[in-house]
């Protein structure tokens, strides 16, 4: 059976260099999928890449917080990777949504919150995401956070291994990813993490007013970027300054995933709920990076 027997194109959610995403519908069922088709004959496209990002979508198929992967399917020259659908879009698309182009803090720090826990589980593989960010973090109708796009991911032998390559996007990466000889392991996630909660309270990432190769020249050079007062609680600015540290060797794990701050841990105050209602008014979802 092919797979436009299996699948219903049935709108486009967002486009990037590997190719298309789409909403779709598993005919024989009814349910609605993320379709990502990706076109083996273009340039950029590494078949090498997508074989790798599809081997590890199948191993952490029961990750939490982590998009759902259904299966892969050949179209001539294109590849269908089949993945769960999130109605609301991803952060980026809430934040260009909302009134002034960035998030209260109390969806933030429910969006923290639950990519913790995904990376908590990811770090433990060990797998670094290498591009956490507002666009590869997804929300479903339900409020639920999932984390996209594992196209750049790189599971390490052991949990204290380095990678040496640079890869991810310039404005998240932390000092030791763009260091002349690159040496990171999986804290370079948390200092992404840092500049994410930076992007969601400000709109943008720092220093988004340069060039990605002054960036990569700036990062290493100076002090990592903080909220001011106004912008941010105490507990939120604490939190940020624990993710972005000049030194990968000062980031406490223990702390950062089973000992976040009160703002971050209490369902009570922070429910899922909030991000339900969010995801909600977002008229035009999208999925920001091909995820």
């Amino acid at each position: 059976m092919s797979v436009h027997q299996l699948f219903q194109r049935l709108e486009t959610v967002g486009k990037g260099a590997y190719g298309s995403v789409h909403k779709g519908k598993h005919i024989p069922s009814g349910n609605i999928v993320a379709l990502k088709i990706i076109n083996l004959d273009t340039a950029d496209d590494d078949v090498g890449d997508i074989q790798r990002e599809v081997a590890l979508l199948t191993q952490l198929r029961d990750a939490p917080n982590i998009t759902k992967y259904f299966g892969c399917f050949m179209d001539g020259p294109r590849v269908w990777i089949i993945m769960e659908f999130a109605q609301g879009g991803s952060v980026l698309s809430l934040m260009k949504a909302s009134r002034d182009g960035c998030l209260e803090e109390k969806y933030v720090a429910v969006i923290v919150r639950e990519v913790l826990v995904a990376l908590s589980y990811l770090h433990k593989v060990p797998v670094i995401h290498r591009d956490i960010k507002a666009a590869n973090v997804l929300v479903t109708a339900t409020g639920k956070v999932m984390i996209c796009d594992f196209g750049v991911s790189a599971l390490l032998a052991t949990t204290s291994s380095k990678r040496n390559t640079l890869t991810g996007t310039p404005y998240w990466m932390a000092p030791e990813v763009v260091q002349t000889v690159p040496a990171y392991d999986t804290k370079a996630d948390i200092w992404s993490l840092g500049i994410m909660i930076y992007e969601i309270i400000k709109g943008t990432p720092p220093h988004s007013n340069l060039d990605k190769f002054q960036v990569m020249d700036l990062i290493p050079r100076i002090k990592p970027p903080r909220l001011t007062e106004t912008e941010g609680s105490k507990d939120l600015r604490d939190f940020m300054a624990l993710c972005l540290k000049e030194s990968p060797s000062e980031v406490s794990f223990p702390f950062l995933y089973n000992h976040t701050p009160e703002m971050l841990t209490t369902f009570s105050v922070f429910p899922q709920m909030n991000l339900q209602n969010l995801s909600g008014s977002n008229p035009h979802p999208k999925l920001g990076s091909l995820c």
